[in-house]
């Protein structure tokens, strides 16, 4: 195999499916990078048995064709270390590679790509196309609510969903959950599917730099999806499970509706967060008078108060409410409009949050019943029960509780076999979506109802 190439190209190539390889994987093939030399097109493989990664550049002077792998560290560091436009790689009888490029000589060795495994394909499933646009639009709006919990491993990932001309992605954690639109052409039998967070956070950052009108060709199967453009695949495998039935946790109707600058509101949340901080991020939240009131307080440090003007509809009742502010932030800081909708029935009932003027995409975010929560209030819980993830189930409201001084325990859901890849791989942060992780309260002052 010999050939010359450009190294900027190269190297984004190799950085791209550097992302399916572990770093600690008990198979030793599995830290190399796959590559191929067919005509004037060199592909290139990563893969970790759970999700794998190809892509395809063009390249120059072809003089043999052939396979190699190379480990992925060696070939990503001295790439990067090249300055030269233009780099020439050829790889000999005995799996040696040299690369070179003006002044510079490597002499590495490779390995027979005849144990590697083969790339994973679809055969037949569930095909959509969407615009790398509505994509990332997708992702960014959901990934930041996933669960961490190896314990729910059904919440480990994004649910992709179609309903007639509407696809869903969907993400819970328990405390909150994100559910994105976008319109699609009407498919003849709906799917579902949960999609590993790593697949979808490394999809989200190899897109970013991708035109928005790109398409991406998306295929479901049974147990795996793909994503792929002209010159890159994505394919994973799929979480076996039963994703939490969403539907019954949105209100039909909301006595109290206010809205709020986007903006003010974050800003005001983020000074608050100083010092609930040292609360369990625990922060109030009045509304009298079109005039919330955000409140925050912790015992070793001080208080917090801040007023901001609120725009309110319906019930003009003064009403408060408690967040955990981190999941309070984590919506204001992903959401571009400038103005957002706060719906809820009573301060322990969810509350969503919306854009004005647009139904493409909600948040609903469960309370935390504080130590002033007095027994006359309207009281409201909720308790979502797994649900079969291609099923598709009418909205239910929650059930009213006369007295609920604790919060009902968590119904365990089914047991779920997990996917088990020959290493667990550190869970990578989001790019753009903040991260949050599900709160604790170590007393009984501070309590919050679970969405699952």
């Amino acid at each position: 195999m010999k050939f010359t190439c450009k190294r900027d190209i190269l190297q984004k190539s190799i950085e791209t499916v550097g992302k399916a390889i572990s770093t600690r994987t008990a198979l030793p093939i599995m830290d190399n990078i796959f590559l191929e030399l067919q005509e004037n097109t060199l592909t290139l493989r990563g893969n970790d048995l759970e999700m794998g990664i190809e892509t395809s550049i063009p390249v120059e002077k072809v003089d043999s064709l052939g396979r190699i792998l190379v480990k992925s560290k060696t070939i990503t560091n001295i790439i990067s270390k090249l300055s030269c436009e233009m780099v020439n790689i050829c790889v000999n009888e005995n799996n040696q590679l040299f690369i070179s490029s003006e002044s510079v000589d490597f002499d590495i060795l490779g390995t027979s790509t005849e144990e590697y495994p083969v790339f994973p394909s679809i055969e037949s499933g569930s095909d959509i196309s969407l615009s790398v646009g509505d994509l990332k639009s997708l992702i960014k709006y959901t990934i930041f609510s996933v669960s961490f919990d190896e314990t729910k491993q059904f919440l480990n990932g994004i649910l992709i969903k179609s309903e007639g001309d509407s696809l869903f992605f969907v993400a819970t954690d328990g405390f909150r959950l994100a559910l994105k639109k976008a319109p699609i052409p009407n498919q003849e039998v709906d799917f579902a599917a949960i999609v590993p967070f790593k697949a979808m956070n490394e999809l989200y950052r190899i897109i970013q730099n991708e035109p928005s009108d790109t398409i991406v060709q998306i295929t479901l199967s049974d147990n795996q999806v793909s994503f792929r453009m002209a010159h890159f695949c994505l394919i994973t495998r799929i979480i076996q499970g039963q994703f939490p039935d969403y539907k019954q946790v949105m209100p039909k109707e909301s006595q109290f509706k206010f809205t709020v600058q986007r903006r003010v509101m974050l800003d005001a949340s983020e000074r608050a967060a100083i010092i609930s901080n040292e609360s369990n991020n625990v922060v109030k939240y009045q509304f009298k008078d079109k005039t919330l009131t955000i409140q925050a307080n912790a015992p070793n440090l001080g208080e917090f108060k801040e007023e901001i003007k609120v725009k309110e509809e319906g019930n003009s009742d003064q009403v408060r409410i408690a967040f955990n502010v981190r999941l309070v932030m984590d919506v204001l800081k992903t959401i571009e409009a400038d103005d957002v909708c706060m719906t809820f029935n009573s301060e322990l009932s969810p509350c969503v949050l919306t854009q004005v003027n647009s139904d493409a995409f909600t948040y609903i975010l469960m309370p935390i019943r504080t130590s002033d929560y007095t027994a006359s209030d309207n009281k409201d819980s909720v308790d979502v029960a797994p649900q079969e993830q291609t099923e598709t189930v009418a909205a239910a409201s929650p059930p009213p509780v006369v007295e609920p001084p604790v919060v009902e325990p968590i119904v365990a859901p089914p047991v779920i076999e997990p996917i088990q890849p020959p290493v667990t791989e550190p869970v990578p942060e989001p790019v753009e979506p903040p991260e949050s992780e599900p709160f604790q309260l170590p007393n009984n002052n501070a309590s919050t109802p679970s969405l699952v």
